[in-house]
């Protein structure tokens, strides 16, 4: 018995080689893959649509026996507006233009699915699709499947997401590492890539890169710690080698290979920081206090800045930027520095909103870039209490004491 066992390893071993062997370094073929909604693939791949009052002009007709119970949305999707209808009041069904023609007359109707998870938030939310759309001439016709849900069960707001991408397996030296590409800005190609300055890193309007670093057969994301899911960019950095990203615009095929960019570098005067950048060169990470830092020559966005401070008693300080000034958006050129001083000396920013029936104010402590903070500190740690305030007339008398609330 042991000797039929070490032959079947053992066979089991050449193919592993020979397959490894014959795979060819830095390309692969990208498959078609379903993607469920609760996976980490579809973010940065999201667009969001407010009801509107009044029927689209760009809406011809609706279906034939729909109810007086109408929803109007127009979608932005790729380069085109499209119109849908949501009709029901209870039980819901969705009714989208996907052939671009302005006509629902000749479209079926999708009924809503309810789906019990909590990635869109704490509720259930309903799921429309997958959607089939066609873009492009008729000569050159582009496909995407897309799925429609809800913010919760209410159908004021609905979010598109892609339904499907491209994954595949590439070699890199004696590692093989999964990869997957997403259609992110919903144009049935591939390619588009990060290009800051953007309004919301939620919906950066390029496609987005994939690739399973620690080999454990997920591609996780995380916002604020190196991510396996990123927006595309020139060149993904793996240890310390730098690698381009070429992805067929059709997204078939893709190429990563070695190259040495130029750089330029980034110096932050020895401010002790945790940073995450996006950039169209490549990702970057920051820990520490390093001051002359060698990165890729790109524009770069700050996606997280965490500040560490010691006061003279050794305490040490944690501070969480909730705006990044300067380092909001800036460049790296070739062969230069790019200098920026953060943290103390610091100034105090207060705001005030009212509500209905309150005023809501806001502590942020601004930084020598123009870098907010707020007011939820870390000592040691260990998260300080919010700190207390006065309110005075114009006589100077005290009116009111209380203590700033987190969140």
């Amino acid at each position: 018995m042991r000797k039929v066992i070490l032959v079947i390893t053992l066979a089991s071993a050449i193919l592993m080689v020979s397959t490894c062997a014959k795979r060819e370094e830095g390309r692969c073929r990208l498959r078609y893959r379903a993607v469920n909604t609760s996976e980490s693939t579809i973010y940065f791949a999201c667009q969001d649509q407010m009801r509107i009052s009044e029927r689209p002009a760009q809406l011809k007709d609706l279906p034939k026996g729909v109810s007086r119970a109408i929803s109007y949305f127009l979608a932005k999707i790729g380069d085109r507006d499209i119109p849908l209808i949501i009709e029901g009041s209870k039980k819901f069904k969705l009714y989208l233009d996907t052939d671009g023609d302005g006509s629902l007359s000749d479209e079926r109707g999708f009924a809503a699915s309810t789906v019990k998870k909590r990635r869109f938030g704490p509720v259930d939310y309903y799921r429309f699709g997958p959607i089939s759309l066609e873009f492009g001439q008729a000569e050159r016709k582009l496909a995407k499947r897309i799925y429609v849900i809800t913010r919760g069960t209410n159908i004021e707001q609905l979010c598109f997401c892609p339904a499907d991408y491209r994954k595949g397996k590439v070699r890199l030296g004696e590692y093989i590492y999964s990869v997957a590409v997403v259609d992110g800005n919903f144009d049935g190609k591939y390619g588009k890539i990060f290009s800051p300055p953007i309004k919301n890193i939620f919906r950066p309007g390029c496609d987005s890169f994939a690739i399973d670093l620690n080999r454990d057969g997920r591609l996780d994301w995380a916002l604020y710690e190196r991510s396996e899911l990123t927006p595309l960019s020139r060149m993904i950095k793996i240890e310390d080698t730098y690698y381009s990203i070429d992805v067929a615009t059709n997204g078939t095929a893709l190429e990563l290979k070695k190259v040495e960019p130029e750089f330029g570098i980034l110096d932050l005067g020895g401010a002790d920081v945790k940073m995450k950048l996006w950039s169209d060169a490549a990702e970057q990470n920051i820990i520490g206090s390093e001051e002359n830092r060698r990165f890729p020559a790109g524009k770069y966005k700050t996606i997280f800045l965490e500040l560490n401070q010691k006061d003279s008693s050794g305490n040490r300080w944690t501070l969480t930027s909730s705006r990044a000034g300067k380092l909001e958006d800036f460049e790296i050129r070739p062969g230069r520095k790019s200098s920026f001083k953060i943290g103390p000396p610091f100034q105090i920013k207060t705001t005030a909103r009212r509500t209905s029936n309150d005023i809501l104010i806001g502590l942020n402590l601004e930084g020598q870039a123009g870098e907010q903070y707020g007011a939820d500190v870390g000592r040691n740690g260990i998260r300080v209490s919010p700190p207390v305030f006065k309110i005075i007339d114009e006589s100077g008398n005290v009116v009111d004491t209380g203590r700033f609330k987190y969140g």
